[in-house]
């Protein structure tokens, strides 16, 4: 998976509430921490939208989360797609439509939910999520060999054709004619990374900061691989040394707060969370309103709690808990 090193943005998720909302505290927006139980009853289905609104045909879909084997599967005509047999989790969704950056979504399946539940996510494709993260489509390749471009090339479209065993091979090749090519490590490293391979990504993403030790997105990259293995305090120092570098990258302040809320460090967390609202309110940094809204509820800050919350489901009204989170908002009103 590669949430924002392609296409940086992320969207999501779950927090601490009296009764029925406590049952979400331990996900709260952690990709890799699905929830416990579950009897792979529950299913998934979704619709991917074309830049131009129209419905994206034959994209690829993978499912991932910490615990399971990923499933993938394509959309059809009508750019839906369906997955069953699902436990309840924490599940990342990766969307991929020839000639445009992966887009990503973050799914909860409830606990409590019914058994037979099929949760719905709906996908829209952005032409330039890169451009808007500041990040450019191709890394600089000057004083690089003629052949090892080409297999780098090469290897990116084969990225983009979701065959990441294809562009490994690709970018060990045009590593192997030109070893300090820090862009080759680089996007080895997010393949392996859409395979859900964390040891080999970290270390490509490493081997990536050796050779270049500006290279921003390797450098987000090893922080938020770190995250994903839930090695948070290690994680949020990255994420730190990144922000110093580019102090107006949204989503490594949202990610920087997540951790300091798995930190157990609400203030730090806190302050992260604004500071990414203030650079870009939009569904890239929509968890941070969902964070906020978590900590505000264990903090007893109801009215700020439903102001949250409410924001983060406008900015993603097709959460797949969006009825359950209308309805905590409004408890929340009632008692604040």
């Amino acid at each position: 998976m590669r949430r924002t090193f392609f296409c940086f943005f992320a969207l999501m998720l779950a927090v601490v509430l009296t009764s029925g909302f406590e049952v979400h505290g331990q996900g709260i927006g952690d990709r890799n921490r699905p929830a416990d139980g579950g009897d792979g009853s529950y299913g998934l289905q979704g619709r991917v939208y074309l830049p131009n609104g129209k419905p994206a045909v034959n994209a690829s879909v993978a499912i991932n989360s910490a615990d399971s084997i990923p499933v993938n599967t394509r959309t059809d005509l009508n750019g839906v797609f369906q997955i069953g047999s699902l436990r309840a989790g924490n599940y990342t969704v990766i969307v991929r439509a020839a000639g445009f950056p992966a887009e990503q979504e973050l799914v909860i399946i409830d606990r409590v939910a019914p058994p037979g539940r099929t949760f719905t996510v709906v996908v829209n494709i952005r032409p330039d999520a890169r451009e808007a993260a500041g990040i450019p489509s191709d890394p600089k390749s000057a004083g690089v060999p003629k052949a090892a471009a080409e297999k780098y090339q090469r290897g990116v479209e084969r990225l983009k054709q979701n065959d990441t065993k294809g562009a490994v091979s690709l970018f060990d090749e045009a590593i192997a004619a030109h070893p300090t090519f820090a862009a080759a490590h680089y996007e080895k490293g997010a393949a392996f990374l859409r395979e859900n391979n964390l040891d080999n990504a970290l270390a490509a993403f490493v081997r990536a900061i050796e050779i270049d030790q500006k290279h921003f997105q390797a450098k987000y990259s090893v922080g938020y691989t770190h995250y994903l293995k839930k090695n948070y305090e290690v994680a949020a120092a990255i994420f730190t040394d990144v922000i110093k570098q580019k102090g107006n990258f949204a989503e490594a302040y949202v990610y920087l707060g997540i951790s300091y809320y798995y930190l157990k460090d609400n203030a730090v967390a806190e302050k992260a969370l604004k500071a990414a609202i203030s650079i870009k309110d939009d569904p890239s940094t929509a968890l941070a309103h969902r964070f906020l809204g978590g900590m505000y509820i264990q903090g007893d800050r109801k009215a700020e709690a439903a102001m949250e919350l409410q924001k983060y489901l406008d900015l993603v009204p097709s959460a797949p808990d969006a009825s359950r989170l209308k309805a905590t908002v409004e408890d929340l009103k009632k008692k604040s």
